[in-house]
């Protein structure tokens, strides 16, 4: 299964290499034609009649190559074409005949005088297939295309639109004057940008598995060097890779357990935050680091809230902030760490020990408080640049606003772009919180979270990440594991956790965490 991310571009590219080195564009749209195929089958609610609306090039003649499949297994089909039949060519043209002699219909909806095709045949579908447009769409929709479209979408009536949703940009998920609102989308050979950037998420439906048409992996991977990606300028970090979250990384990041494990193995983290009235965000923090499988967790504070930390962490170690036995040059006990968190409830009054944690070489993980320290403070700024050990920022979209000198609808407009200018900037991993969590590298990998839901916009769960997420970091430090494999995990895991019922508190998110964890390390001693 393609898990890559691509723009319209790079895919064009890829397309184009594909058949170059010998592959038939008739066959590669004739595996897209069964993939879609497959798709309705699986997700049209009732035996009857499909009605897929074509129009113009590949996009539509996937969608002849999925009526000809559909045909061969005895299922009624209509084409309803905004295009004349004679305007067709090439691979198009060739799959359009054989999905006539197939026994589909074709009607003609091309003019308007015979519009009202359209509607005729969408109010005997069981389920509508949208083959209208596919990445390759440059222009905004006007006239009859329009018309097609609002048809499409008051038509009360499942949709799978094929690649994208007409109408939407593949790239900035922007609409361009109208665009199919799908049930379902079936991407083709790999996922595009407009899926989850923009408005995108509300037109895209469920996003299925990527079909795979015969373009190899290799030759996807190779587009995004070939072809310069869109959001990259002199601010931002040139886009090497895109992928989303899967389940291998979350396989990977937590094998078994042998049988003679001590909690010694499994990193030691070390959380710096709490201030008056913000003492839960270190518990939650240790609460999500414990979750993720830490062996041990400790806690520094301010003195004046340490007895309300310490009173409600059984699980963690606290120590005062005054308490100079953890911080001892040489011997104290923070060199026994493996990853350091600093931010969760800390305030913005703790710049010095920042500078501090800043210049100690282990993993070190900035958030909420850290992050608006250093948006304000130049010194800190270069510190941060300056690192040598591994480094991850965990910005919310306002935090990010702020470390880039820009508004929040600025970020929001383009994640994508944001993450890879906050990466450069600072010279270091960060993960961008927020609908569709994107991680980025300094070298310019990016990484989208597919998984989550609204039960996570709750006070404290980006703590419970932050926790998470140094557990990670501790074991990157251990093991010398991968760090995208290792971020992208915990990310996943945390929006997959989100999405479980049964809690609505952060505390409770962090056992979901800790069982949904559990339950992968089960799975491969299951295995072996």
């Amino acid at each position: 299964m393609s898990v890559r991310i691509l723009s319209a571009a790079q895919m064009r590219w890829a397309d184009m290499v594909t058949i170059e080195a010998g592959a038939s564009g008739f066959e590669l749209m004739d595996r897209a034609g069964r993939a879609v195929a497959d798709a309705v089958i699986d997700r049209m609610p009732d035996f009857g009649r499909v009605v897929i609306v074509v129009g113009p090039g590949n996009n539509g003649g996937d969608g002849f190559a999925a009526a000809r499949c559909l045909r061969t297994r005895r299922i009624p089909v209509t084409l309803v074409m905004l295009v004349p039949f004679e305007a067709l060519h090439g691979d198009t043209l060739a799959h359009a005949q054989l999905a006539k002699d197939a026994g589909a219909k074709l009607r003609d909806a091309a003019s308007d005088a015979c519009f009202d095709e359209l509607n005729r045949w969408l109010l005997r579908a069981v389920m509508v297939v949208d083959a209208i447009f596919g990445t390759g769409l440059a222009r905004p929709l006007d006239g009859r295309m329009v018309k097609a479209v609002a048809q499409i979408n008051s038509a009360d009536r499942p949709v799978l639109s094929i690649d994208i949703a007409s109408g939407l940009d593949a790239d900035s998920g922007e609409v361009k004057g109208a665009a199919v609102k799908a049930d379902f989308t079936i991407p083709i050979a790999a996922y595009k940008w407009g899926y989850w950037m923009g408005e995108g998420p509300d037109y895209s439906g469920l996003l299925l598995p990527a079909a795979a048409i015969g373009i190899e992996d290799e030759t996807l991977c190779r587009a995004w060097g070939a072809i310069a990606d869109s959001s990259a300028c002199d601010e931002a970090a040139d886009l090497r890779s895109a992928c989303f979250i899967h389940a291998d990384m979350m396989a990977q990041a937590w094998p078994k357990r042998q049988r003679s494990s001590h909690k010694g193995l499994f990193g030691r983290v070390w959380i710096f935050g709490g201030s008056a009235g913000f003492t839960g965000a270190p518990r939650l923090a240790s609460l999500g680091a414990l979750a993720a499988g830490a062996g041990l967790v400790s806690v520094v504070c301010p003195d004046d809230v340490y007895p309300v930390v310490a009173a409600n962490s059984l699980e963690a170690m606290v120590h005062a902030q005054s308490s100079g036995a953890w911080m001892r040059d040489g011997d104290g006990l923070i060199d026994q760490a493996d990853a350091i968190v600093a931010g969760p409830g800390w305030g913005c009054a703790q710049a010095t020990l920042l500078a501090q944690l800043l210049s100690m070489e282990r993993p070190l993980l900035l958030d909420a408080d850290a992050l608006n320290m250093i948006a304000s403070d130049t010194e800190l700024q270069s510190r941060l640049r300056k690192r040598d050990s591994l480094t991850v920022l965990t910005p919310h979209p306002g935090e990010a606003a702020r470390l880039l000198a820009c508004s929040v609808s600025v970020i929001q407009a383009d994640r994508k772009k944001a993450v890879l200018m906050l990466a450069k900037r600072y010279a270091c991993w960060v993960v961008l919180k927020g609908n569709e969590t994107l991680i980025a590298s300094p070298s310019g990998d990016v990484m989208l979270n597919p998984s989550g839901s609204a039960q996570l916009a709750v006070a404290g769960s980006g703590d419970v990440l932050a926790g998470m997420l140094g557990r990670q970091l501790a074991v990157c430090y251990k093991q010398k594991a991968d760090v995208g494999v290792m971020l992208g995990a915990a990310v996943g895991l945390h929006g997959q956790a989100g999405e479980a019922g049964g809690w609505y508190l952060a505390g409770e998110l962090a056992g979901v965490v800790a069982g949904l964890r559990q339950a992968i390390e089960r799975k491969h001693g299951d295995a072996a």
